[in-house]
């Protein structure tokens, strides 16, 4: 559970600190049937969800915050540590 919940901070935090990202709505650590170990809800506004457009800038945050969970697990763990919830956050 502690590695989830540093993955998920990781999510958390880089959402929270990216100008123009989404608002940081729930942190879980809770497992669900869907096989996920926790996860970060994030809550769009509501023009970029009427639009469905959504610009390059948001993309590359959408990106960034994807890796945060990675780069979390890599700070407390190392490189070699980092497990394949890492690499499933980008699938998405």
């Amino acid at each position: 559970k502690r590695l989830v919940a540093y993955h998920e901070a990781g999510h958390a935090v880089m959402g929270a600190l990216t100008p123009g990202f989404d608002a940081v709505g729930k942190v879980t650590i809770v497992p669900r049937s869907s096989g996920a170990g926790g996860f970060t809800l994030f809550v769009p506004d509501d023009e970029r969800t009427d639009s469905g457009l959504y610009s390059r800038k948001y993309l590359e945050a959408t990106l960034r915050v994807a890796l945060g969970g990675r780069v979390a697990e890599e700070v407390v763990y190392g490189a070699d540590e980092v497990t394949t919830g890492a690499s499933s956050d980008l699938q998405r």
